[in-house]
């Protein structure tokens, strides 16, 4: 039997706190997918560097909005590992929620950044708590991951099995497939006129491959291009935090938003990711990319994956039912996927969503920023009642900053009666050196606004004004699109500001109910709540649970000990 730290459990244990806590320790120990934690074989990825914090609750990461890597703390390593299964990153209180598909194991890419890449795994060493030390470090991750400095991971280079370059040469763009610890690399050596590839016989299990030259960069010869790594145990290191594009996407939709906020009189107003977005996915453990040839090889084990984590633990559903957000933008459309086909039916539009999207996402963001769709429950459990209104917002993949930029959108059709109706502005589509103009057959026509966007669209109106209206008609601005809604909430009274108090900063308004994650009897975190929310009525331990299993399974439940249903402020 595979020893892993902390031990997995195939099933959750019986609650015996508020749903908030019961997921730190739930979660994290989830072995229900053997496909991620098999019982008697190495597991699939890494195993991949990890270091653990020295204290509880270290120095919380600044609140940088941008900006590249710096040193957040000194850490320890730990023992290499796959990473945890994942909590929500933030707040649980937070009004606004994101869903993605999983987590990204950003240690399997290709490259420098993949090679330093490490994990939080967390000890109870030095009269320290694992379980408080995980519950931090995911109250208050925000845009960041983390690394070891390159410099200090290549003393643990193994000399066994490195491939140095025999001559200079530049390493080409290649891909990994699958999740097969074996693959190749592509290097152009100077003087030869095709691409070589070099295999990297890595085995399940043992010391992965690490590539230690960029795609694109140059190499000299004798330098190393992959080497097998293993960093020893017990060793104090520097630990880097890095924003990762996914995080950072609802960065712009913040701020547009928080400016809205200073104009309607909250002059203090400054929105966080972490704070006032809450990040969560449906697929708690981590992979490269979603899809069979990373998740097993076939779709029935994506669909048992699918089948254990969204429907019969509901990780998800369980952390939106606690923290009942105002919106919830679910990225993607393998997320959305997954959300119809489990809880499609508590949707409430005025025009259904189409399962088969002419445009993928960005149909479905159209039509979800155009019209309200809402995610509408409510039940009673042992008298006690609970309700749940929330905005669902579809969007593109937060992975990729193209799908973000400005851009007019056509189908093949659609471009070429545009193109004999207004050539002049077709051709001015395809070659202003502002623009970026893809037409992959069988695909949509896409003119991306790469800069001066102002400048372009007061070009296209010069040009022909029938013409540019027609255009806007297939416009998006994805993150403009977001933020509208936001402002439309707010104004709705949906969404709200909490002014400042008695010396304490403004805030979104969190969602309604209790919470006790950062102030409870098994942990105490420095900064306290500082929107009340533990002094709130509290729910009956395991309720929520069995609002859960109502709204995922629609079982019966049985009975919970008789308390006061808590109250249900306004925001």
């Amino acid at each position: 039997m595979m020893q892993y730290d902390p031990p997995r459990r195939l099933n959750p244990t019986p609650p015996q706190d508020p749903l908030e806590i019961e997921l730190v320790y739930n979660l994290r120990s989830c072995g229900t997918c053997q496909f991620f934690w098999p019982p008697d074989s190495p597991q699939p990825y890494g195993p991949y560097p990890a270091y653990d914090f020295l204290s509880n609750t270290p120095t919380e990461a600044p609140a940088r909005k941008t900006g590249s890597s710096f040193v957040w703390i000194q850490g320890t390593t730990r023992p290499q590992t796959f990473p945890d299964p994942e909590v929500m990153d933030g707040c649980r209180k937070a009004p606004i929620m994101t869903i993605g598909i999983n987590p990204n194991l950003t240690a399997f890419a290709s490259g420098k950044t993949g090679a330093s890449w490490c994990y939080p795994s967390f000890s109870s060493a030095d009269g320290t708590d694992s379980w408080t030390k995980y519950a931090y470090y995911y109250r208050y991750r925000s845009v960041y991951q983390e690394h070891f400095a390159l410099k200090f991971i290549e003393p643990f280079l193994l000399p066994d099995g490195r491939i140095t370059a025999p001559k200079s040469g530049v390493m080409k763009e290649f891909s990994r497939a699958s999740d097969d610890p074996a693959f190749e690399i592509r290097v152009q050596y100077d003087g030869d006129a095709n691409v070589s590839s070099l295999h990297l016989p890595g085995t399940l299990g043992g010391p992965r491959y690490v590539v230690l030259v960029d795609a694109g960069e140059k190499f000299a010869k004798g330098d190393p291009l992959a080497a097998r790594l293993t960093v020893p145990t017990g060793l104090r290191a520097n630990v880097y935090a890095e924003p990762i594009g996914y995080y950072t996407q609802m960065l712009p939709v913040l701020q547009t938003f928080e400016t809205f906020l200073k104009q309607k009189g909250h002059a203090d107003a400054a929105l966080r990711i972490g704070e006032d977005v809450g990040q969560v996915d449906m697929i708690a453990c981590a992979t490269p990319h979603w899809g069979p040839p990373w998740l097993g090889g076939n779709s029935q084990s994506v669909n048992t994956i699918i089948s254990n984590c969204v429907n019969k633990n509901a990780w998800a559903m369980k952390q939106l039912v606690q923290t009942k957000p105002a919106i919830v933008f679910l990225v993607g459309q393998s997320s959305w996927n997954m959300f119809r086909q489990s809880f499609g039916d508590l949707l409430v539009t005025k025009t259904p969503l189409p399962k088969l999207p002419e445009d993928g996402p960005y149909t479905l963001l159209r039509m979800t920023t155009q019209q309200e769709c809402r995610l509408e429950f409510s039940t009673k459990v042992d008298g006690h009642a609970y309700a749940l209104s929330t905005r669902i917002i579809i969007t593109p993949h937060f992975s990729y900053n193209e799908n973000f930029i400005p851009q007019f959108r056509m189908n093949p059709q659609m471009f070429m009666a545009f193109g004999k109706q207004y050539p002049a502005v077709a051709d001015f589509l395809q070659k202003d050196p502002r623009l970026g103009f893809q037409a992959p057959a069988g695909s949509f026509v896409v003119v991306g606004i790469l800069k001066d966007a102002p400048a372009v669209m007061a070009d296209l109106k010069a040009k022909d004004p029938s013409a540019a209206a027609e255009l806007m008609q297939c416009f998006y601005d994805p993150h403009n699109m977001m933020a509208i809604v936001l402002e439309q909430m707010y104004a709705q009274g949906h969404l709200a500001y909490t002014s400042p108090t008695r010396g304490n900063a403004g805030f979104l308004t969190r969602g309604s109910g209790p919470c006790e994650f950062c102030i409870n009897h098994r942990w105490s975190f420095p900064k306290g709540c500082p929107y009340g929310k533990p002094d709130e009525k509290k729910y009956p331990v395991g309720f929520l649970e069995k609002v859960t299993d109502v709204m995922t399974n629609g079982r019966a439940v049985s009975s919970v000990h008789e308390v006061a249903p808590p109250s249900s402020p306004t925001d």
